[in-house]
């Protein structure tokens, strides 16, 4: 599910990504003044850990805000059998410059549940396993909404040397 509302600005392949421990795949979500302002978790899944990191305030809809804003990414893995890695990154925008999230490790969220917000124009990314099987059901210029938009859809068994 889309951890937030607004418009998918941004679908990249990742050739390694540090956590998910392999290939990618990230979906950007920018937040307009106009949408609402809370993230939810995009599947049922437990809390591994919290990356804080300074940066730049950007405008949030361009591509380079991932790399170069202040974000705090959201490490979590899947509940329910698959342990599935998922990283759902808040990232501050031109205005928007207050993370709010108040999780901590071992935490545990159902799907669509909020776990926090940013405050005004913002960014939010969901980075996924690319897995064989995987399928994207979002598109450039998208509009999503938290909890209820349906971003991907995995193998019912994760590939091996992807779970955590």
């Amino acid at each position: 599910l889309s951890p937030a509302d607004g418009t998918v600005v941004e679908i990249r392949e990742i050739e390694h990504d540090e956590y998910i421990e392999g290939p990618a795949v990230l979906i950007g979500i920018f937040l307009s003044l106009f949408n609402v302002h809370v993230n939810r978790s995009p599947r049922p899944a437990r809390v591994i850990g919290l990356s804080y990191r300074r940066g730049k305030f950007l405008n949030a809809g361009r591509p380079e805000a991932s790399q170069e804003n202040e974000q705090l990414a959201v490490r979590l893995e899947e509940t329910g059998g698959s342990e599935r890695p998922l990283i759902v990154r808040q990232i501050t925008g031109l205005v928007a410059r207050r993370i709010v999230c108040w999780l901590k490790p071992g935490d545990t969220l159902s799907a669509g549940e909020v776990f926090g917000m940013i405050k005004l124009g913002s960014r939010t990314e969901l980075v996924l396993p690319r897995e064989e099987g995987l399928e994207l059901s979002v598109e450039l210029g998208q509009v999503v909404r938290a909890g209820t938009s349906v971003m991907a859809s995995f193998p019912s068994a994760p590939k091996e040397g992807h779970a955590s």
